[in-house]
């Protein structure tokens, strides 16, 4: 009887456990990138037509990806606007979980995060009035103390002006807007930025644009990707599986030509 009675108490105590573990595990929360888990992305609206705000609403290549990205991981995305300096330091203190926000993959940057696989390449270029063509196109390439030049902080565009052209003046905006207006006012000479913005200012060869004109030659190579926390290897593979599925239906592509619509364009002499 007393053999019983241990059998049966054995198996109660097995029972609970088991149930107060199968408690846990229904109530835990999925998996960062699991379907029906939450993603946090990390976005700067300053860099248009990447990431910006119209009408109160933000929009751009990564707002497009991040909606399609929920439907095809099954996740909630919530946008977690933040200043670009502030972006990687708020992946690591876990405020958000993805950058999705134009960043460029470079050597310093895989120090502090782990990045997707590029979903495209750009580079730098510049822009200037185009009362200024003839001068400032010489001067691009060369090292003038005379150079004004206009980035957006904490951008590749700035450590392109900065190495580059280390005897002129580089001045930082918050933003591409600012930059682009400082160089309207003839604050600046150059402005110096990622393609994309660039080919947004002067919006192609039938553009209504002729204050400014772009220096389309490519001045860097650069390749943007998203960026998760280091250990987060389950997220990153599953970002990896959507951006090779993109590329095989051509979703990739049809987000970017929407967006960028100028940007396979044969670069020519626009007309007068």
């Amino acid at each position: 009887m007393r053999r019983l009675m241990q059998l049966v108490a054995g198996s109660a105590l097995i029972l609970i456990v088991a149930l107060g573990a199968g408690g846990a595990l229904a109530g835990e929360a999925p998996a960062t990138g699991a379907p029906g888990s939450t993603l946090r992305v990390g976005i700067a609206t300053n860099y248009p037509p990447l990431a910006f705000k119209e009408d109160g609403k933000v929009t751009g290549v990564e707002a497009a990806f991040a909606e399609q990205l929920a439907k095809d991981l099954h996740v909630k995305i919530t946008l977690v606007e933040t200043p670009w300096e502030e972006l990687i330091p708020a992946l690591q203190q876990d405020k958000i979980d993805v950058i999705m926000s134009g960043m460029s993959i470079t050597a310093a940057r895989e120090k502090l995060v782990a990045f997707t696989n590029p979903y495209t390449r750009v580079s730098q270029m510049a822009l200037y009035r185009a009362d200024d063509q003839a001068r400032l196109r010489k001067l691009v390439k060369g090292n003038a103390s005379s150079l004004r030049i206009g980035v957006v902080s904490g951008t590749t565009g700035e450590q392109y002006a900065r190495k580059n052209h280390s005897h002129g003046q580089v001045q930082g905006f918050a933003s591409v807007d600012d930059g682009v207006a400082a160089l309207r006012k003839g604050e600046v000479d150059v402005f110096v930025h990622d393609s994309p913005a660039i080919w947004r200012v002067t919006g192609g060869f039938g553009s209504p644009e002729r204050q400014l004109v772009g220096y389309y030659e490519p001045l860097t190579e650069e390749r943007l990707a998203w960026a998760v926390r280091t250990h987060d290897s389950k997220l990153r593979t599953r970002l990896n599986g959507v951006l090779a599925k993109w590329k095989a239906n051509g979703e990739l592509e049809s987000v970017l030509d929407h967006w960028i619509p100028v940007r396979k364009e044969i670069i020519r002499p626009r007309p007068k």
